[in-house]
């Protein structure tokens, strides 16, 4: 159903667009005709936009079944995931604490979240030819409250300020073949989970995040 509803949006945008670039690339331009197409797309693009707030509503409201988790073990199973694939081919660095405590957390939730952040690092990585990922787990305190601090850091092109700003925006994608839902429904996940997922601002090269998990009772 949510498929559904982003797909159906996306098909009319695909079509008003084709109409659109139809109407400019032929002498028979019809500045009606392009205005329609054009006032359709931004539509469609509002009702995609509409769908996926919500589903992001749901997905911080809905009732969580959490379960005690080691953090680095889960860690190493994403990373076969994402080998296992076709994401793999890249370098890791691993920085783990061995005697982190245990975390409180949905597992599916979390484990999409690390998958999304894996495969997004191999693709930039990909892209300049240095494939090199550091993924770190400590214990942090923040605000007089301890947490487990995961960060994701890749050896990519890094990102400009204007797209580090709207990185988490529904539809902020630097993939043409993308349309920018991964990094809005993975900070999604990790706060109904009751951590904070963000860009590190100042890291000196690639793309830097982090994100945070409860520790377990």
């Amino acid at each position: 159903a949510i498929a559904h509803e982003l797909n159906q949006p996306l098909a009319a945008m695909s079509a008003y667009s084709e109409v659109a670039l139809h109407a400019i690339f032929n002498d028979g331009l019809q500045s009606g005709q392009l205005k329609r197409a054009l006032e359709g797309c931004v539509e469609q693009a509002q009702r995609a936009g509409r769908s996926l707030h919500e589903l992001l509503a749901f997905l911080q409201k809905s009732e969580l079944v959490t379960e005690r988790l080691n953090l680095n073990e889960l860690i190493h199973d994403v990373l076969n995931i994402v080998c296992n694939d076709g994401h793999g081919g890249f370098h890791v660095t691993l920085h783990l604490q061995q005697d982190i405590p245990a975390v409180q957390c949905n597992r599916t939730q979390v484990q999409k979240v690390l998958v999304n952040l894996f495969r997004n690092a191999e693709e930039a990585m990909r892209a300049i030819g240095v494939l090199i990922l550091t993924i770190t787990t400590k214990v942090q305190t923040m605000n007089e409250t301890s947490m487990a601090l995961i960060v994701v850091q890749d050896s990519g092109p890094g990102l400009d300020q204007v797209m580090a700003k709207r990185l988490f925006e529904p539809f902020a994608t630097t993939k043409p073949t993308r349309i920018g839902m991964g990094l809005a429904i993975s900070r999604a996940l990790i706060e109904a989970n009751d951590g904070h997922l963000w860009l590190d601002p100042e890291a000196n090269s690639g793309a830097k995040f982090h994100f945070t998990l409860p520790l377990a009772p």
